[in-house]
């Protein structure tokens, strides 16, 4: 039954960072959250079947064990005290996430791994999560040079004819957001770095390159930080490794268009980029925060959140730094 978990895992860890609808209202969260919660279940009933077949209850302990059920409890309160349980308890309309549901189901899924995953099986789901990682950030590296795979599987033409988006700009690749491609980069991009095959070494720059196309600030910044964390405690004892791969992480931010690039060299003129606000940012999501602080400023500075629901924390940024507005608006300009 524990292989049976393992290949689940591994199923999981593949499929949802790559797994498309195009005939579906939501091209890429909606398929990929319904995978997860199949999956989810799959998983927690053939983790149930091993409770019974051994006779026991497999269930192992860790630190953050009580600060989820903490911020699960929380996350009830809010679906019990919501003005829209409906949404509270599935998520954004045409998503079905970031309601109690997908809360739940992340958080079976953590347990499940912690009680059933060994070291080998653990070491065997990041080895797939990196192939995952890889097809994704080739995906999105071919976007950038103006061949989508996308448009291949649905067109038949090897170009980027078929999406509104200026995607060449901004790659999304089987992500469907250039943030959420970026975030899950981040999230993966120093774990090759800590192999000691020079292969991987070179899997961290295809992933850094990927980076760079989505041309995500808030990516780029936790990059940033997490490549402190990673490199400071070992400075001393890698620093020639460390000098060789940031030279090079270097020399491909000066050379690929991206954010941090445009502040060391900047441009006179704007590219006109293609396609709704909220996918190819419009407004972007600095700019959008004040907007929201600048118009609820008045209602901020004398009222309290009162509503409670899947939308708590977004409320509760949108208050502390409403008060913060308050005092600074007239050193923000727009």
């Amino acid at each position: 039954m524990k292989r049976l978990i393992s290949i689940f895992y591994y199923l999981l860890f593949i499929l949802v960072p790559l797994i498309w609808l195009p005939n579906t209202s939501e091209l890429f969260e909606l398929p990929k959250i319904i995978v997860t919660y199949i999956l989810t279940t799959l998983i927690v009933g053939a983790w149930a079947i091993r409770c019974i077949l051994e006779k026991r209850i497999i269930f192992k302990r860790t630190l953050l064990d009580i600060p989820l059920l903490v911020f699960l409890g929380f996350s009830v309160l809010s679906l019990v005290f919501s003005i829209d349980p409906r949404v509270s308890w599935l998520g954004y309309y045409s998503r079905w996430n970031g309601g109690l549901l997908s809360l739940i189901s992340y958080s079976l899924l953590y347990w499940a791994f912690v009680s059933n995953m060994d070291s080998k099986s653990a070491l065997n789901a990041i080895r797939y999560t990196l192939y995952a990682a890889i097809a994704v950030a080739v995906y999105g590296t071919l976007e950038h040079f103006g061949f989508s795979v996308s448009c291949l599987l649905t067109t038949g033409s090897f170009n980027v004819s078929c999406w509104v988006q200026d995607v060449q700009n901004r790659v999304f690749a089987t992500l469907g957001q250039p943030n959420w491609l970026a975030t899950y980069l981040v999230a993966l991009i120093f774990i090759p770095l800590a192999s000691k095959r020079l292969v991987l070494k070179g899997v961290s720059l295809l992933l850094f390159a990927a980076l760079l196309f989505t041309k995500s600030r808030s990516g780029l910044l936790a990059f940033g930080i997490s490549s402190a964390v990673f490199w400071l405690p070992q400075l001393r004892k890698n620093f020639k490794l460390f000098l060789i791969l940031n030279s090079s992480f270097l020399i491909l931010t000066l050379l690929v268009p991206n954010p941090i690039r445009d502040l060391v060299f900047k441009t006179t003129t704007t590219q006109k980029v293609v396609g709704p606000a909220l996918e190819v940012g419009g407004t972007e999501s600095g700019s959008i925060r004040k907007i929201v602080w600048r118009h609820l400023n008045g209602s901020f500075c004398t009222t309290k959140p009162t509503t409670s629901s899947s939308t708590t924390w977004l409320l509760l940024e949108s208050w502390v730094w409403g008060h913060i507005y308050c005092y600074l608006e007239p050193c923000l300009k727009f």
